[in-house]
């Protein structure tokens, strides 16, 4: 028994040997296919990751084939078209009875001629008092110089563009004597006669005061213009030398001549004197001097664009001065003024 029983253990022990070792060839065989998926998906994953991918292309529409200022021009018509509104026509009834209510016919009208008008309307604002002169300070109720066209005269071959024109000129004894008065007649007579109907012009004197030929500036008209030299025709001793005077003063000053041109509206004003302002409270022999006269005349001349919001330009004359200190002080008084306007000042020498 015992031979047979260990042959049989022998083969029991040799069946289990080759049980154990095939299990062991399949859990080999079965961890290589395991590794060897897993190889080729980590291969196929770092080729997916690590490949180019292609780039994305972009097929853009063929260019129009009209040229580019053609096809610019093309489409700012079709906006000018969608903008532009198709007129509408508008049916209207009209009937041939006769009306029952019938209107008068309305007078003629004579209008001046305008055809050179420019208007500009000007501030209605105050240009203020002269210090110190008397005589208040002046608002704008004088008639300024909106609605006016522009001349290009001349006044003692002083060349000028103006609207509203100011002659305003000395009439004191000295003035008369050297002849201003005819001269001034003669030069406004030429410069009338290049102005049109539409632009306005005064003429003031004066000495310490100061009167105008109109209270307030007229247009151009033949009629205007013929009494205006009609007016300067009158003789400026007298009863003409006292329009210029003012009550309870004396001297020889344009100060209220060029308050009225600015009061006026006028936009051009000329001045025409030989001697530098000066103004006194009394008469000449016992009135006593305002001593910043003349500053004072300055200070008002350079303040109307601020205060007034428009310009004026002064074109002072010496007309004749003296050959002395006085007339040397005028003409550079006056050459002051003509520069802080934007002006000329002029000299007319006496005659040799």
């Amino acid at each position: 028994m015992k031979p047979f029983a260990m042959w049989t253990a022998f083969s029991k022990t040799k069946v289990e040997d080759a049980a154990q070792r095939k299990r062991a060839l399949h859990a080999i065989l079965l961890s290589l296919g395991i590794h060897i998926l897993f190889l080729i998906g980590a291969i196929s994953l770092t080729i997916m990751i690590i490949s180019p991918k292609p780039k994305m292309m972009f097929e853009g529409k063929k260019s129009p084939s009209l040229p580019a200022r053609k096809l610019e021009h093309s489409i700012r018509v079709k906006q000018m078209q969608k903008q532009t509104r198709k007129p509408q026509l508008l049916q209207r009834l009209v009937t041939e009875a006769p009306s029952k209510v019938s209107l008068p016919e309305m007078p003629e009208m004579k209008t001046p001629d305008v055809k050179n008008m420019r208007d500009t309307p000007l501030m209605n604002s105050r240009a203020g008092s002269i210090g110190g002169l008397g005589g208040g300070g002046g608002g704008a109720g004088r008639g300024l110089t909106g609605g006016m066209g522009y001349s290009d005269t001349k006044f003692f071959g002083e060349n000028i563009r103006t609207r509203a024109i100011t002659i305003c000129m000395d009439i004191s004894p000295s003035m008369v004597a050297k002849g201003v008065v005819q001269d001034v007649l003669d030069e406004t007579t030429k410069m009338l006669s290049g102005m049109n109907v539409s632009t306005k012009f005064n003429i003031i004197i004066f000495v310490d005061g100061a009167a105008s030929f109109a209270p307030q500036m007229v247009y151009a008209t033949q009629e205007n213009k013929d009494k205006a030299l009609e007016w300067l025709k009158q003789p400026f001793t007298g009863r003409g030398a006292a329009q210029g005077n003012r009550a309870g003063h004396s001297g020889s000053t344009p100060s209220e001549a060029i308050r009225m041109a600015v009061e006026m509206g006028a936009d051009t004003v000329f001045v025409l004197s030989d001697d530098p302002p000066y103004l006194k409270k009394g008469d000449a022999q016992t009135g006593v001097e305002i001593p910043s006269h003349m500053e004072d005349i300055l200070h008002y001349i350079k303040a109307i664009e601020s205060q007034t919001g428009r310009r004026v330009k002064f074109y002072p004359i010496l007309y004749k001065p003296f050959e002395n200190d006085r007339g040397k002080q005028a003409i550079e008084y006056y050459k002051d003024i003509a520069r802080s306007t934007g002006g000329k000042s002029r000299v007319i020498p006496r005659a040799r």
